[in-house]
């Protein structure tokens, strides 16, 4: 059973000062766009339903006088089945002044109608803002704007957001929004008005009025709309036919697929990776931080030296590159040796403790801004290229019809395929997107898959540097082992968490060519937000490291894991401090086991790094993602799949030792 949010009982949040604008409409109908154009305030925006599912406020003038606008997620309908639907009943609810903006897709009108029919019933100020004009065009609609403000009796305003086309006029149409009243009266003379059931349960009476108002809008599309040739279908349209074809979409996802593990895997945590780790950092920053620091902190001390081998390089195949440039260097290293003989004083001990907190084995500048910037930072960078260029493609949300089939067996649909793409670029957004999923066993499931089998877009990237490190046999099997890995937990998730699953109704978006600016823009949103969010971690985790290193905890806590990292794992000692910071962000524990697999002096074999993949990879999520499952699901839910997932990394990453070793792997 569900409620209408309009007659939600609640007492009204105390509204906001001045005039309120809420954008209200369906999924993917461009409201993003048009509060970023309104408010001159980024938001992430993409070619997909359900970015949206909190509000987001913004401010702007209009005529002198300064607004708030609300951008409220997509629904399309006033009925609170899904969590980012109750965040816009809520914002309906408690800003009863408010005006409400319905952006509408002006290609799909009928459905948009169904919603601006309910709108109406709340009896407020409206526009309808008719988006995506362009989009009309091309598939040879078209609308006549003036009859169908006439029809509806509010002001309707034709725009292409995303080219700021129509901006000025909806501005202008603000002053004149009106209330629906002619539409209500025409509802209202077919059955009684919505207060008098207003708090009857919604069941066989809401069929009844869909019914009557589907008539209702089929009568007024039959006086607005017209349909003239259609242009001949461009590339883009293909593609995203071909996209939901079973044989061509899975030919196009492999491509998509490989292409990713090139451009990620091969150019950003290869060639990138090498010339920003040796060729910037190992031979420009680290010594000169050294030099820096010994001159403003002596002490009696030495430090050796190592070689530095950097190679400019083009990949073809994880083993096939062309190379275009090497050399060989002898750089200052952060070990050293303190001069035979030397004072130890109290005052000695302060400075040599400040210096190894800088430029030590576990510095903030030698190792945290190291693997942040020189390791992770041009993995996520062309990671976020690459999703941004995706997403505003359109292809995701044919990816979710691909996969849907797959997902029933888990007791999911294809749109939790979205929440766990979004994992890939963060598994903590990812968590909170999980509200467009209607019931809460759907959420459940998918937020222990993204916990569990979903790296985020660092440690993805780091992954797939390691797996470029084993034989393709290896990085197959690792691959394989996740899907199924997934696919089984989820299996046996739905039959345990009891409850129903929701019907697979998604809009696909068209298939457009990504638009340069808004790839760009998106990834230096993303990128400021990993500055903003990951770097400091790094620092945290690096500055535990030293502590624990100091204090002769961090030789206890190896000595402690050594039964399950040496034994049941099969790796060296050390990479129990891989696990000891993953503890605070996956990631970083992963470029903890690359270094170790990858650096001047590696100390895991091929074997080696691929039970290392597999552990890192179902390893605890971060320290942000915990905090938001347990917000999402509660602290009990949370709390249990934390303890499943790191029991379950373990117990498969000594089962793919021992198996591994059997079997030759």
């Amino acid at each position: 059973m569900t409620t209408t949010c309009c007659n939600n009982e609640k007492e009204h949040g105390p509204a906001t000062g001045g005039r309120t604008l809420i954008l209200v409409g369906n999924p993917n109908v461009g409201k993003s766009v048009l509060f970023s154009k309104l408010t001159g305030k980024f938001v992430i925006i993409s070619n997909y339903p359900g970015t949206t599912v909190e509000i987001t406020t913004g401010h702007s003038t209009f005529g002198g006088k300064t607004c708030a606008v609300i951008d409220s997620p997509g629904v399309n309908e006033l009925a609170a089945r899904t969590e980012d639907a109750r965040v816009t009943c809520d914002v309906l609810r408690d800003h009863p002044e408010a005006t409400l903006v319905q952006v509408a897709d002006a290609k799909n009108l009928r459905r948009a109608l169904l919603l601006t029919m309910q709108l109406a019933e709340l009896k407020r100020p409206m526009v309808l803002v008719l988006n995506m004009m362009d989009e009309l065009d091309k598939v040879g609609g078209h609308i006549d704007v003036r009859k169908l403000g006439e029809l509806l009796g509010i002001p309707v305003v034709p725009t292409i957001a995303t080219a700021r086309t129509g901006i000025h006029l909806l501005e202008k149409s603000l002053d004149h929004a009106a209330t629906p009243s002619k539409l209500v009266a025409e509802l209202n003379a077919q059955r009684p008005p919505p207060t008098a059931t207003a708090n009857l349960p919604c069941q066989e009476e809401d069929y009844q009025q869909n019914i009557e108002r589907l008539a209702r809008i089929n009568e007024i599309l039959a006086q607005i709309y017209s349909r003239v040739r259609p242009r001949k279908p461009t590339f883009a349209q293909r593609l995203g036919w071909w996209a939901t074809q079973p044989l061509r979409g899975t030919l196009l996802l492999g491509l998509v697929l490989y292409f990713t593990f090139w451009f990620v895997g091969l150019l950003g945590a290869g060639t990138f990776v090498e010339f920003f780790e040796n060729a910037i950092f190992n031979r420009h920053i680290s010594p000169v931080a050294i030099h820096l620091v010994d001159a403003v902190l002596p002490f009696p001390h030495q430090h050796k030296h190592e070689v530095s081998e950097y190679k400019l390089e083009i990949p073809l195949l994880p083993h096939r590159s062309i190379e275009l440039f090497s050399s060989t260097e002898q750089v200052l290293s952060p070990a050293y040796a303190v001069n035979p003989g030397a004072a130890h004083g109290a005052w000695s001990g302060v400075i040599r403790f400040i210096h190894d907190f800088l430029v030590g084995e576990y510095g903030l500048i030698t190792m945290a801004l190291s693997y942040g910037f020189a390791i992770v930072l041009p993995i996520v960078t062309t990671f976020f290229l690459l999703f941004s260029v995706l997403e505003d493609s359109g292809y995701l949300s044919r990816l979710a019809v691909m996969v849907n089939r797959i997902f029933r067996a888990m007791g999911l649909n294809g749109k939790a395929v979205l929440p766990m793409v979004l994992g890939l670029g963060c598994d903590t957004m990812a968590t909170m997107t999980t509200r467009i999923l209607e019931t809460r066993k759907e959420r459940v499931i998918t937020t222990l898959l993204l916990a569990l089998a979903v790296p985020c877009s660092a440690q993805l990237g780091v992954l797939m540097a390691m797996t470029a490190r084993v034989s393709w046999g290896a990085a197959a099997f690792w691959v394989a082992l996740m899907v199924a890995i997934a696919f089984v937990v989820g299996w046996l998730a739905a039959k345990l968490h009891h409850g129903a699953s929701s019907d697979f109704i998604l809009e696909l978006p068209p298939m457009r060519r990504p638009e340069l600016g808004n790839v760009v823009i998106k990834t230096l949103a993303r990128l400021e937000w990993y500055l903003k969010e990951v770097i400091p971690l790094f620092v945290l985790g690096t500055a535990v490291l030293f502590l624990f290193d100091k204090l002769n905890l961090l030789e206890k806590i190896t000595s402690f894991g050594e039964p399950i990292v040496t034994g049941w794992l099969g790796l060296p000692r050390d990479t129990a401090n891989a696990f000891l910071i993953g503890f605070l962000r996956r990631d970083y524990g992963a470029v903890y086991l690359l270094d170790a697999a990858t650096g001047p002096n590696p100390t895991l074999s091929p074997h080696q790094i691929l039970v290392s993949m597999v552990t890192i990879t179902l390893f605890m999520p971060c320290i942000a993602t915990l905090f938001m499952i347990a917000r999402e699901l509660g602290k009990k839910t949370a709390t249990v799949i934390t303890i499943f997932v790191f029991v379950f990394a373990f117990f498969v990453g000594g089962l793919v030792h021992h198996l591994g070793r059997w079997i030759g792997l």
